[in-house]
């Protein structure tokens, strides 16, 4: 029985492409993680967390079933390490960012929570309702300000830290969640802070009434 000659180097040669292939992939996630894991600040100095689909395709020059493989193998190996891979939507963009599966330390101060905790309250109900997921600058102002919860310089320098933090975002008119307020609170927790919220807002309410009896 005669042999190949051909058949060995055939052999290596698809050997040291598997090998080739593995190395890149390796490689490809290795960028992977460290910019799903990155957190940086705009030109305005809010915090920002997450990569845009498109920016990925584009760094890693992958397609879509490419980079959806990429994201499945890095979801399966980064569990064991405390961590989960999220996908998120801000805007019209679709976002990807790694998160601890633990509790992280809270950076915020009490009132900044209740002035978050209003916002989240408010938006939580415009979703149930198939509204748009924001609050109206001047809607917030008449709940906290109008009801001596707290002052307007209180409430701007608030909200300054919140969209800095990247909780929120806000326009001339209206303020809307952050790209860090639903990766970090997830829609259990929102439900329990919009639940306290509420009760802080009918204490604002009864303590507003009886200051007009």
């Amino acid at each position: 029985m005669t042999t190949d000659p051909a058949e060995p180097k055939d052999t290596t040669l698809v050997i040291e492409e598997a090998e080739d292939e593995a190395l890149e992939q390796r490689h490809l996630l290795g960028q992977l993680f460290a910019a799903l894991t990155a957190r940086y600040r705009d030109d305005d100095g809010h915090l920002n967390v997450g990569v845009k689909r498109q920016d990925l395709l584009e760094a890693l020059h992958v397609n879509k079933t490419g980079l959806n493989r990429l994201l499945d193998l890095l979801r399966q190996q980064i569990t064991s390490l405390g961590l989960e891979l999220v996908e998120y939507r801000l805007g019209r963009d679709t976002l990807y960012c790694i998160r601890t599966l633990y509790g992280v330390p809270g950076e915020l101060t009490d009132p900044e929570y209740a002035v978050l905790g209003v916002i989240i309250a408010t938006i939580e109900q415009a979703s149930k309702r198939r509204r748009p997921r924001r609050i109206a600058t001047k809607d917030l102002e008449t709940m906290l300000v109008a009801r001596g919860r707290i002052s307007r310089y209180q409430l701007d320098r608030i909200l300054r830290r919140l969209i800095e933090l990247g909780y929120v975002t806000r326009t001339a008119r209206c303020i809307a969640y952050g790209p860090r307020l639903e990766l970090e609170f997830d829609a259990e927790r929102r439900e329990a802070i919009a639940s306290a919220a509420t009760i802080y807002l009918a204490g604002a309410i009864a303590q507003s009434e009886g200051d007009t009896e």
